[in-house]
Formats: C-alpha cells, sequence, structure tokens
C-alpha cells in the first residue's frame, strides 16, 4: 500500500497540462503559459496631467500674456494649428501636440478676457504625461507562469493586449453515491449532505468549473447511468465520487469504474483519514473515489485533489509552515495523518474530535496539521507542518 506522499507522486505524474486561448478578460486566476508585451506606448501620446492650457515653453514667462484660441474637451479629435504666444484651453488627458509641449494648470493663470497669464515660470514637460513614460510598445507586461490578478488585466487590455496564452482550467465533475444521504435540509432521516457546496466554494480559488450531479444510489443501475454521462464530459476533467469505495456490500464504485476501462492506480493508501481512497485515470480524465464521510472527503479534496489541480494548471504548490505543538499526541507510525488545529500566538493544539463524521472540530480549527512522522508519539515542543485555512 502506498503511503501519503507516494500517492501524491504518483497521482501528479498524470498531469497533463493544456495551453489555450482566451480572451484576457476571462483570465482572471489563470497562468500565463506565454509572455505577454505590450502592443502600444503607455501613455499613447503626450497628454495633459491637468486641466489647464497647453502652450509652447519658449512662450510661457511669468506674467506674460498668452492669447486663447481655441479648446479641446477629452477624447476630442481636434487639432488647432500654433501661434506664437497663444494657448489652448484643454481637459485632464487631452493630448498635447508639438509645437506645443506644457501645460498650465487652472490654479496658476490669471484670466483677463481672451487672455491668460502665468503666475509661476513653466518649463517643457511641465505638466505633461509624456509618451512611452509607463511602457514602450514591445516591453515585458507579463512574465509566462504568473498567476493573472485584476491589476494584470487593467494592464494588458489599457495596452492592447485581447488574448492570452494560459494554462487551462480542469473540469471538476461531482456526484455522491449512497441511499443514506439526501439534499434536502429538512430530512431527519437521513444524512444531510454539504459536499457539494463545499467543492463549490473553492472554484475560484482552486481555478476550475464544477459540474455538480447530484446524488446517486447505491445500485448498478444507478451508477451505470452516472457513468454515462461521465463518458459525455470532454477535455481535462477531474471526475470526484464520494462514497462506495470502502469495502462494504454496497460499494460498487471499482467495479464500475474496471467496466468503463479506468486504470485503477490505486485503492487504499496510508492515510487518516480517507484511507479507502481510489485514483484511477482514462485518457485526459482524472478519478478520485473519496469516502462519503465528510472529514474524509475534505482531507481528500484538499490534499490529493488540490496538488493535481495545481500541476495541471502550472501552479506552485501552498507552503506548508511549521510550529511548536502544545502537548504529546499519539498517533499511527505507519500512517501520514491530517488533523484539525488551532493555532494561537505560533503555537499549535490539536483539538480533541478527530473522527472523520465530527464537523465541530472543522468549524473551531484554523488550519490542518500534517502528521507524517514514523513515530507512535509525538512529543510536546515538537516541531509539526501546518497549512491555514486561508492557505
Amino acid at each position: 500500500m502506498l503511503n501519503y506522499h507516494q500517492a501524491v507522486k504518483k497521482i501528479i505524474s498524470t498531469a497533463k497540462a493544456k495551453i489555450i486561448h482566451i480572451p484576457i478578460t476571462k483570465a482572471l486566476n489563470c497562468t500565463l503559459a506565454q509572455s505577454i508585451y505590450a502592443k502600444k506606448d503607455n501613455p499613447s501620446f503626450n497628454n495633459s496631467l491637468l486641466d489647464g492650457y497647453a502652450a509652447k515653453s519658449s512662450d510661457v514667462q511669468k506674467n506674460k500674456l498668452l492669447k486663447i484660441i481655441g479648446s479641446i474637451s477629452a477624447g476630442s479629435v481636434k487639432k488647432i494649428s500654433y501661434k506664437k504666444n497663444s494657448c489652448i484651453q484643454i481637459a485632464t488627458g487631452c493630448p498635447i501636440i508639438e509645437p506645443f509641449d506644457c501645460m498650465i494648470p487652472y490654479e496658476q493663470v490669471e484670466q483677463q478676457g481672451n487672455y491668460i497669464s502665468s503666475k509661476i515660470n513653466i518649463k517643457k514637460f511641465d505638466n505633461v504625461r509624456k509618451q512611452g513614460t509607463d511602457y514602450k510598445k514591445n516591453s515585458l507586461i507579463i512574465s509566462k507562469g504568473k498567476i493573472i490578478c485584476a491589476q494584470d488585466i487593467l494592464t494588458a487590455k489599457t495596452l492592447g493586449i485581447t488574448e492570452v496564452q494560459v494554462y487551462e482550467k480542469p473540469k471538476v465533475v461531482l456526484f455522491c453515491s449512497g441511499d443514506e444521504i439526501t439534499e434536502n435540509a429538512s430530512n431527519k432521516n437521513k444524512i444531510i449532505n454539504g459536499m457539494s457546496e463545499y467543492v463549490q466554494s473553492y472554484q475560484h480559488h482552486y481555478g476550475f468549473e464544477l459540474i455538480y450531479l447530484g446524488i446517486v444510489k447505491d445500485n448498478n443501475k444507478d451508477l451505470k447511468k452516472i457513468y454515462n454521462q461521465l463518458s459525455k464530459v470532454k477535455g481535462n476533467t477531474i471526475f470526484i465520487s464520494t462514497g462506495g469505495v470502502s469495502a462494504g456490500h454496497k460499494d460498487f464504485i471499482p467495479m464500475m469504474l474496471k467496466k468503463n476501462k479506468y486504470k485503477i492506480l490505486f485503492h487504499r493508501i496510508l492515510m487518516q483519514p480517507g484511507r479507502p481512497t481510489l485514483f484511477a485515470t482514462k485518457g485526459n480524465n482524472y478519478y478520485f473515489g473519496l469516502p462519503g464521510n465528510p472529514i474524509s472527503g475534505i482531507v481528500g479534496f484538499h490534499f490529493l485533489i488540490h496538488p493535481l489541480l495545481q500541476h495541471i494548471q502550472k501552479k506552485n504548490a501552498p507552503l506548508w509552515k511549521v510550529a511548536s505543538i502544545t502537548h504529546s499526541y499519539k498517533k499511527n507510525k505507519k500512517l501520514t495523518q491530517f488533523v484539525r488545529a488551532k493555532l494561537i500566538d505560533g503555537k499549535i493544539t490539536i483539538l480533541p474530535g478527530q473522527e472523520s463524521y465530527k464537523l465541530s472540530t472543522l468549524v473551531k480549527a484554523n488550519c490542518w496539521i500534517m502528521l507524517d512522522q514514523t513515530k507512535s508519539l509525538i512529543k510536546r515542543g515538537e516541531q509539526v507542518k501546518y497549512l491555514s485555512y486561508e492557505n
């Protein structure tokens, strides 16, 4: 049986990244597959920093009169010919076209009819946003491998980029199996299923599109219908089922995978919770059979499925930190254990109630601890690895 680290290594060895072209406006949280460069200067022309008057710097002297020969509003393409000792009334962002080469803000002028005079001395390019002072055409905007954020989208679009190459976000198709579960929150006779909402809450953070197929009963007929649906989903897809992978008489998932020609790479690993977890592949599809208990499913999602999502999208794995444990803790030395814990002031405490059905500990905790020590006792003060909920 594989240990946890061997299982992760086997999972990510199957990862296939696919490069696609998408509009820059839809690229948020995608990883760039190719560096992008400016298609134009920014600013793309000399323009006014403020509202005021465009002039030729050699004409401007303190208290010297300049004649107003016209006005231009923002966005206008009107051109006014230069006349010596003249100026043009302009708004912020208006082009300043040679031989005009500076601007005088409203606050620094005295107006007398159709004339103004500057209260201060003005030099060439004063109060002018010069062409290309932010970006030059063909200069690097964003490097390959960067995860695109909002400011990248704004900058790239401003500089003429409409489409980018990124690593495709995979689809995640989820269904939950079990006669004992229901979506009906008022049903008192069954276990209410919340796994779909939990996985969905991570789709933007982890970078995937979720398709939820609902609850499937534990019988061959209903499972066959689901697997027929799975066969129609195209592209890089991660299928997730919860329940039906243990050793019970109604655990049909492994049998259905074999019938549908999936290659099962492992079934059961030395991990707790989630020991019965199954992983299989078929073409560009990946299949995770997670146990039905909610904490087991959550552990599988974060610590087996998330590494695959990261590798498909060429993203870096989250970095585990270390902290001192406040108490001694016994564990099975053969298993990697994921436990819910509370981190306070740099010290970490494993919370009581680690059973895989208990949600109260999930709510009270603020981090996960990974205990992969190959010994049965972790002593108080020992360093343990942890990952905060935020990460």
